[in-house]
């Protein structure tokens, strides 16, 4: 019973270390963010996963990731990631597309600012998301990098651009959030979906779209489909999770 209650207590103390509802800017009200620790503790600064909910960029929140994707989340810190789950504002009252990236990328600033308070590794840090989020994550993987040398604001000169971008459920606007903006020697891309062929809002044309155009630039890429498509299956005995979690390992390596 002690020994129950001695891991009980651990688990209540890992849990109070999740910071919520933290400012990344005061520019919209929906300019906050999620901290969840890595649970595996190092003296080494953590790789981070920073991620961003789906919701056709019309509504969403940040708590999906413990509602819907609480899988990605647990694994993720188990393996000694820190998380960021991260809301951002939605289009309307003069809110377009590219507004809303700016403020995602201010998001991934702000993580970077955090570092030492966090204990995270800012050069190993990985974008991804589901839908929207895919999107969203692409736009800063392959979009010229949103730091500012000249602001004032000193998060603002730091790099929005992760080392590693992951797209579940690729929706369309494929093109104009990534394709047009890609090049040789970014960052490496890691997509699954298990939507039908039929899905008109995340075909699986979608994936083979952006999967084709990073091998043509030589941009590392793994991608993988459910029983709904006809994507590369995961082989029998292996989870995506895991595959999309080994491809982190593999390209956010700790620097010597």
């Amino acid at each position: 019973m002690k020994i129950v209650a001695v891991f009980a207590l651990m688990i209540v103390s890992l849990q109070a270390e999740t910071i919520r509802d933290l400012k990344y800017d005061s520019k919209h009200e929906r300019n906050v963010l999620d901290f969840y620790p890595a649970l595996k503790k190092s003296e080494k600064p953590a790789p981070v996963f920073v991620w961003f909910h789906g919701g056709g960029f019309r509504n969403g929140d940040k708590n999906q990731i413990e509602k819907h994707g609480r899988s990605t989340l647990e694994k993720y810190r188990k393996a000694g990631y820190a998380v960021v789950s991260c809301n951002y504002p939605f289009l309307g009252k003069g809110m377009e597309y590219r507004d809303i990236v700016d403020h995602c990328g201010r998001a991934v600033k702000f993580v970077r600012s955090k570092s030492k308070d966090w204990n995270i590794d800012p050069q190993r840090l990985a974008c991804g998301g589901v839908s929207a989020g895919a999107l969203i994550s692409q736009f800063l993987g392959y979009h010229d990098d949103l730091a500012d040398p000249k602001a004032k604001d000193p998060v603002d000169k730091l790099s929005s651009r992760p080392a590693v971008v992951i797209g579940i459920m690729q929706p369309i606007g494929t093109r104009e959030f990534a394709l047009r903006y890609m090049d040789e020697g970014e960052a490496p891309l890691f997509l699954y979906s298990n939507a039908r062929p039929t899905d008109r809002i995340h075909p699986p044309a979608q994936v083979e779209l952006i999967r084709d155009k990073a091998k043509s630039l030589g941009i590392p890429v793994e991608a993988y489909g459910g029983e709904r498509n006809k994507l590369p299956k995961v082989k029998p005995g292996k989870d995506w999770l895991d595959l999309q979690l080994n491809f982190c390992n593999e390209h956010l390596k700790a620097s010597s």
